[in-house]
């Protein structure tokens, strides 16, 4: 089950991170995303079907970090160009973003072999879902999370960047 939360308002949020060179956008957002996603993941943990308990220890979070670059890259091998083909027009991308449209994916997933099986069922076992539960019991906490959080990170990285240029420049 995938599930996209459309997060809107913040376009101060957007600015600011515009402040930062790409990858601390990236890390910033991926620090966020994680704080956000720890609720889900708990809750999922929780719900999730115990037998020998692998189930419950697969549940984890990833983020997935995504630019321009790396989305062209893919759909060029996808339509069948060549690893330096696909290379260049990964070049070019990032080039005309100019270090804008930093994103990041989060997932919070279970990577046992049989998590689908207990999430979904199959013709012999019934469904025993735990992680549409644990997303629809905390879709609003997640997105007050993000946006509070991203907030919270943006002001604590342009002190950390300006401490460190304020280094640079006394020694």
């Amino acid at each position: 089950m995938q599930t996209k939360l459309d997060i809107r308002g913040l376009r101060e949020v957007a600015k600011g991170l515009e402040q930062f060179k790409k990858s601390t956008q990236t890390g910033v957002l991926a620090r966020a995303l994680k704080r956000a996603a720890k609720p889900v993941e708990n809750a999922a943990r929780n719900y999730a079907p115990v037998d020998e308990g692998d189930l419950k220890a697969s549940i984890g979070t990833k983020v997935i970090r995504r630019n321009a670059g790396k989305a062209a890259f893919a759909e060029a091998m996808h339509d069948g160009a060549t690893r330096a083909e696909a290379g260049q027009a990964a070049r070019e991308a990032n080039r005309a973003a100019k270090g804008a449209g930093a994103s990041a994916t989060l997932r919070v997933q279970a990577s046992a072999r049989h998590a689908a099986w207990n999430e979904y069922g199959t013709q012999k076992m019934p469904a025993h879902p735990f992680m549409a539960p644990a997303l629809r019991a905390n879709q609003t906490v997640i997105t007050s999370s993000i946006a509070d959080d991203l907030a919270s990170e943006i002001e604590k990285t342009a002190k950390r960047v300006a401490a460190r240029a304020a280094k640079k420049g006394s020694a």
